[in-house]
């Protein structure tokens, strides 16, 4: 029997059972509002009025970036529907760039070596970057939609302190993937309305003026057969000025490019251009508070700073929280699965400090490996980390019944409109298989890919042991009882490595 005939009898539009990523799962973005999810789902997703941190460890399949997309859907739809408590989502889930940059700073013939290095504040200003990009992005996009237009109406309102404050952190931190950043910043210095009349060209410019007001005052006062006060008043004010201001200006170009450099050599999982930093700096009044907010080397405080200030800034925008979905960490070309690597790349965020921020929540989806790790760390980490306060799920469980509800919840959703549902799953099945038997094989599945698997090889080995003419379409427990066996065997292989 074709396997489309079989969908056919069933009303099927499409397989339910065909995907293996949830990023690509068509029937999950289709019902991710209304579909079965694992009973923890609540506590890890808290409550989006007060946020929280959860932290997950899970097999590969179990269901983590499932979740992470349901939770990003619950956070929306609480966006769309509150004005003033709202939450701004950051998704640090693709390490790639921020790792590259990272080993090309600290060990571009090594990158693996690079990790040995890694520090809390490098996952802190990948995060600040991807949370004040979005923001930029946002400001300076040229629409007409309602909501971005008042944004931009609201910054312009900001007090000054805080326009510098988000003009500094846009210089810091602002990473666009298209578009030059320095058009970006100019545009962004105009909305806020914090340039400074004189930038480094222009001072310079100033200076020089004033060097020549002053020679060519002097050639005169010197060569001129009459003596007159209007060239000594302008040669001695010119030289002055071209003193006094050159010092200021050789002062500042040093103190900038000083900076400049110390903050770009610190930042190190972004692309920082000291010559345009440099240039940025010139950009803000020397007198507003910029030094509270550039890092330095070995200062995890600056960061947390930043991320106040960031925070108040969103606040003004109705935004009360800030989510960080941490995912698909095994993924990155550096880590390649491996547990020892992605230890060394998630352990600096395990801090209580960092994920027990006010208005900061954490949502880490990571793998069960780090979870085993976890067991044999040593007391002062553990310590560190508190992880009794995080909302810990170690490890994430199915059971038979919730993969039984999940798989029969599925099926009906991908059913044509207007066809007879079906009441449950055993439904597919002859009479002599129950529901029990169909829970006590999805429980040896442990988890929804193993056990989208499973169904989807008992409906092929069905459709294969089946002539179109007989027009049976109800699987018998024999092909149940194989398939099971297969599939468990080749789950237990798949935890045991091999």
């Amino acid at each position: 029997m074709d396997i489309q005939r079989f969908f056919d009898n069933w009303h099927l539009e499409e397989n339910p059972f065909q995907a293996e990523e949830a990023r690509n799962d068509s029937v999950y973005a289709r019902t991710i509002t209304t579909t079965v999810t694992h009973p923890d789902f609540q506590k890890i997703f808290g409550q989006p009025t007060v946020p929280s941190t959860s932290i997950v460890f899970g097999e590969k399949g179990s269901g983590k970036t499932a979740m992470r997309l349901m939770m990003e859907r619950r956070f929306e739809a609480h966006n769309a529907t509150h004005d003033n408590d709202r939450v701004w989502m950051v998704r640090y889930d693709d390490l790639n760039p921020f790792l590259d940059q990272l080993s090309h700073t600290l060990s571009p013939k090594n990158p693996e070596a690079s990790l040995d290095h890694i520090r809390l504040a490098d996952h802190q200003d990948a995060i600040l970057s991807l949370a004040v990009t979005e923001l930029v992005d946002q400001l300076l996009l040229n629409s007409k939609d309602p909501v971005i237009r008042r944004q931009r109406k609201t910054v312009r309102k900001l007090s000054r302190e805080l326009r510098l404050d988000l003009a500094v952190l846009a210089l810091l931190y602002d990473n666009p993937r298209h578009g030059e950043r320095e058009t970006r910043w100019h545009q962004l210095k105009r909305l806020l309305r914090v340039g400074q009349w004189v930038n480094r060209r222009g001072h310079g410019i100033f200076v020089l003026g004033l060097a020549a007001i002053g020679l060519a005052s002097g050639g005169f006062w010197y060569f001129s057969e009459t003596i007159r006060w209007e060239w000594q008043l302008l040669a001695v004010v010119g030289l002055a000025g071209f003193l006094g201001f050159g010092f200021t200006w050789v002062s500042r170009f040093f103190k900038n490019g000083l900076r400049a450099r110390k903050v770009c050599r610190e930042i190190r999982t972004i692309a920082r251009n000291v010559r345009f930093f440099g240039d940025g700096l010139w950009d803000l009044p020397s007198r507003h508070s910029v030094e509270s907010m550039l890092p330095e080397k070995g200062d995890q405080d600056k960061r947390y700073e930043a991320t106040k200030r960031f925070l108040q800034i969103i606040n003004r925008l109705g935004y009360r929280s800030l989510a960080v979905f941490v995912d698909r960490l095994d993924e990155p070309v550096m880590i390649n699965s491996d547990a020892e690597r992605m230890r060394k790349l998630v352990w600096p965020m395990l801090n209580n400090k960092f994920l027990q921020q006010e208005g900061f929540g954490a949502k880490m989806l990571l793998p069960l490996e780090l979870g085993q790790l976890l067991e044999s760390a040593d007391a002062d980490f553990k310590q560190q980390a508190r992880l009794d306060k995080q909302n810990m799920i170690n490890p994430l469980r199915w059971t038979g019944s919730t993969l039984y509800d999940l798989c029969t919840s599925r099926f009906r959703n991908c059913q044509k409109e207007g066809a007879e549902r079906i009441g449950q799953l055993n439904e597919l099945f002859e009479d002599d298989v129950d529901e029990r038997d169909l829970v006590d094989a999805l429980d040896q599945m442990h988890q929804p890919r193993d056990a989208f698997k499973f169904l989807y090889a008992v409906i092929q080995r069905h459709c294969q042991n089946t002539t179109g003419e007989t027009g049976n379409h109800k699987i018998p427990k024999l092909t149940l009882d194989f398939v099971r066996q297969e599939q468990s065997q080749r789950v237990v292989n798949l935890y045991r490595g091999s």
